[in-house]
């Protein structure tokens, strides 16, 4: 149940946030039934998936000339992977939680591939449509490069410095540079933190990189050295502009709900 009040462990506002969760056609999507029974037993007000909830390979333009790669993929067979995933998802959550909670959607780059693929191609704007295919049209979305704004967090896919946007092994420090307030954050798939106080400030600000939400490596890392971090995260909105975090990793997820299966 939710808390009624503040206390030690937590306020009363309380955010699961969702790192990118790559869905693609042909996984085993069993981590969707573990989020859906942490968000059962933690009760967020609000859970926020943080973008690239989908692939959408299908739509890739790295891979649209290459034919071998393209073989296979639809659009459809992601929409229907997503559709599982979701329902899968909310199997575990009883009527009160699904009712509670908020759901919100900071669009990322591969949901902005469907985007980008109708300005090329107009022919089926209007028909096609992500958020209608699996049945989100209710959800909070927001707009890829935008920001979803609570109590001053300000919470993002990727930040941008310009045109470009924020990455590398000193990503959250850098965000920092270019916000005046605290950002979450994902895109980079690792989990790390930062904080910059400016004079004058009544606080410091907050920078956070919440890590991701699959099982699989992607075909681009295969062979290489990740920092992945794999799993959910809590934010404590404890007061104005600043933020309590609480990780929750995949695998312990995986262990404690196998196990209470049992």
């Amino acid at each position: 149940m939710k808390k009624e009040k503040d206390s030690v462990l937590g306020s009363n506002d309380m955010t699961l946030v969702v790192g990118d969760v790559h869905i693609s056609q042909g996984q085993n999507l069993r981590r969707a039934k573990w989020l859906g029974a942490a968000i059962e037993d933690i009760r967020p007000n609000r859970v926020l998936f943080i973008g690239d909830f989908l692939t959408f390979d299908a739509l890739s333009a790295w891979d649209k000339n290459k034919r071998a790669k393209m073989e296979g993929r639809r659009y459809q067979k992601d929409i229907d992977a997503g559709n599982k995933f979701l329902g899968a998802m909310y199997s575990e959550m009883s009527d009160v939680a699904l009712m509670d909670t908020q759901f919100i959607l900071t669009e990322g780059n591969h949901e902005e591939r469907l985007w980008r693929y109708l300005d090329e191609d107009p022919t089926f704007k209007g028909a096609v449509d992500y958020r209608v295919d699996l049945d989100i049209e209710d959800w909070t979305i927001v707009p890829y490069k935008e920001y979803y704004i609570h109590r001053g967090i300000h919470f993002t896919h990727v930040p941008f410095n310009k045109a470009r946007p924020i990455g590398g092994k000193y990503a959250v420090h850098r965000a920092l540079e270019f916000h005046q307030h605290s950002v979450i954050f994902g895109h980079t798939h690792e989990l790390s933190s930062a904080g910059l106080h400016r004079t004058g400030a009544a606080h410091l600000s907050q920078s956070l990189s919440v890590g991701c939400y699959f099982e699989h490596t992607d075909d681009y890392a295969v062979g290489t050295v990740t920092n992945y971090w794999r799993g959910i995260l809590l934010i404590d909105h404890y007061k104005l502009g600043r933020f309590g975090w609480q990780p929750l990793s995949m695998g312990k997820m995986r262990r404690y709900y196998n196990a209470k299966r049992k």
